[in-house]
């Protein structure tokens, strides 16, 4: 779990929410000036996960948490500034799909232009990320499994962090694999098939609920 993640999961505990029912990304290395991603073709972008955390730090603004929540077409995206004092909500509102374009519309009420357009900037660049490959997979055991491995007791969940970064940067192993036997969540992504033809898979469950449960964050590295 990265530093950042693990501060807003307090968040989202003290507003009596279940962190494991969402996937988390940390976006902190990976924001760049807004105008160097396609709006119009990366809003579209199919979702990884259906529930999704965003978080990232800004220059202005500061410390952001997005939740985006995806059904098919069309996304509810809601945000919120982390003050010393507390947070500020920037406003919830909606992405769908129009003609092949993205279209924005209320979900609760008006939101402002400004935030509106931060959020969706900063989902752009979530997505424009997502097509980099995933270089590196960082288990984080829970401490107590080793006692209760002892006892004869099942394992705890665990929560590891994938690094996404952009493919040319070569890294050494950092050990862990995705065949964990576990049960866990295997993302959204794209895959080019050997007749040249790009397929999107869905996400989807593997591993035996029996074995525990693995949580994953991510963490997205700049793309140079």
């Amino acid at each position: 779990m990265t530093p950042l993640i693990k501060e807003m999961v307090k968040v989202v505990l003290d507003a009596d929410l279940d962190p494991t029912q969402m996937q988390w990304f940390d976006m902190s290395e990976s924001l760049k000036e807004w105008v160097e991603f396609s709006q119009r073709k990366y809003l579209l972008h199919p979702a990884p996960y259906k529930n999704m955390m965003l978080c990232g730090r800004l220059k202005q603004q500061g410390t952001f948490m997005l939740s985006v929540l995806t059904e098919q077409k069309t996304a509810i995206v809601t945000g919120w500034i982390l003050r010393p004092t507390g947070y500020d909500q920037l406003g919830s509102f909606l992405i769908s799909e129009h003609n092949g374009e993205p279209k924005t519309g209320e979900v609760d009420g008006p939101i402002n232009p400004q935030n509106q357009s931060t959020m969706c900037a900063i989902l752009a660049m979530f997505y424009a990320s997502l097509d980099m490959r995933v270089q590196a997979y960082v288990p984080t055991p829970h401490k107590a499994n080793v006692s209760r491995a002892k006892r004869g007791l099942k394992p705890l969940y665990e929560w590891h962090t994938i690094v996404i970064e952009p493919s040319q940067v070569k890294q050494k192993p950092q050990g862990g694999t995705h065949a964990s036997p576990r049960r866990h969540q295997a993302r959204g992504h794209w895959r080019t098939y050997q007749s040249g033809k790009r397929g999107w898979v869905r996400e989807c469950f593997r591993g035996d609920a029996s074995k525990g449960a693995v949580f994953k964050d991510y963490q997205i590295k700049e793309n140079a």
